[in-house]
């Protein structure tokens, strides 16, 4: 007991599913002898009860040809050729008479086999494990606390067996002395069915044990497969990944992303900044885009390494705090800029374009570009957009 409680204290976790299918995969699933044993003893006590009479003139016939051809084969020939084909024939004749009983306790058996485990077929489990030839080993397997279990479930099956076996031949005392008094055919006929009800009651009794047994091997597969803190956390990482390979796998996307961000920043017809805090790089080509896009954006460093860019490659830049954070917040980069944004992002642009086309005279200024209610981060509220969703 003490063993039991340390080995769940060891591995207080209980099995994963992919714990379990890798055990599947090593051919370690459960199984239970007793249900295999019970469903094959039932079948072949069933088969006899059955087809017991034909199977019974079969065999009959089979012995008659037997003695008739051995003492004919043992009087005519000394060829060794002719005994040992005369012998295979023999065989085979007695097989095909007790197959109806073979046939039926193997088709039981791989049933009960595969009733809780399912049907598996693993090159693991046929890989000879030499292991298992040592004798050490082996003793301690015996002597262990699964062998003394094995052990005291083969007792309690033999008391079980035992007291039904003699309570049925108890109650059945006066109809076996009953069989002295009839003629040999009629009491040959009422031992058939004697042995025939007693055999089929015990097959029953079997299915008492293996309803005990099954259960019993579902837990000793779970507890056997339980797992400690440490293997849950490596089979965490084995099937999510390294939560460090993870952070540095999407720490290079991001370098990657910002990299491609930066070099669309020369292609970009604004930016438009906070001044400092944010900027937020535009472009708009009416032949291939329905409304403006975001190719950059970017908060303090960032947007300061996209003001620069801008600066090397002569990119206008447009100071509108209100516009710049809202582009910077509800902007997506390689979208287009929201609706409620349009009209404010078309006045920044048109000013760009009059900037372009300015010869002589003063330069133009950009009026006060305001956006929607709602729409910079500093009011503090989330906006409600042209279609009036959130």
């Amino acid at each position: 007991m003490s063993d039991s409680n340390e080995s769940d204290n060891e591995k207080p976790l209980a099995p994963s599913q992919r714990r379990l299918d890798q055990a599947r995969e090593n051919g370690q699933v459960v199984r239970s002898r007793d249900l295999s044993g019970a469903l094959s003893t039932f079948a072949c006590v069933c088969a006899v009860a059955i087809a017991g009479g034909h199977i019974s003139e079969q065999a009959m016939g089979w012995m008659k040809t037997s003695f008739v051809t051995a003492a004919s084969m043992a009087s005519s020939t000394r060829d060794d050729a002719v005994l040992v084909n005369a012998v295979y024939e023999l065989i085979g004749a007695g097989l095909l008479v007790t197959a109806p009983i073979m046939v039926a306790g193997m088709l039981a058996g791989v049933v009960g086999s595969v009733a809780l485990g399912g049907f598996l077929l693993s090159g693991k489990a046929l890989t000879p494990d030499f292991s298992r030839l040592s004798p050490l080993k082996g003793l301690g397997r015996i002597f262990s606390m699964a062998g003394l279990g094995e052990l005291g479930k083969s007792i309690l099956k033999v008391v079980v067996l035992g007291g039904i076996a003699g309570a049925l031949v108890w109650q059945g005392v006066q109809e076996w002395l009953v069989l002295m008094l009839p003629s040999q055919p009629e009491a040959l006929f009422t031992l058939g069915n004697l042995l025939s009800s007693h055999s089929l009651a015990m097959a029953g009794a079997l299915f008492i044990i293996a309803a005990a047994d099954v259960p019993l091997q579902w837990w000793k597969h779970h507890k056997q497969l339980r797992m400690t803190l440490e293997e849950a956390k490596q089979e965490n990482k084995e099937s999510e990944g390294d939560p460090q390979v993870k952070g540095k796998i999407r720490q290079l996307q991001r370098e990657r992303a910002r990299a491609r961000m930066m070099q669309a920043v020369p292609t970009a017809d604004v930016v438009v900044t906070n001044p400092t805090h944010y900027a937020v790089a535009l472009k708009y080509d009416d032949r291939r885009m329905g409304a403006p896009r975001v190719v950059a954006k970017g908060s303090d460093d960032v947007a300061a390494r996209i003001r620069e860019i801008a600066a090397q490659h002569r990119v206008l830049r447009v100071e509108s705090p209100q516009l710049a954070r809202a582009l910077h917040k509800y902007a997506e980069i390689e979208q287009e800029v929201p609706t409620a944004l349009y009209r404010a992002v078309a006045q920044v642009l048109a000013y760009v374009y009059q900037v372009r086309d300015h010869v002589r005279g003063p330069m133009p200024e950009l009026q006060p570009v305001e956006v929607p209610d709602g729409w910079d981060p500093m009011d503090g509220h989330e906006p409600v957009d042209l279609r009036g969703r959130r």
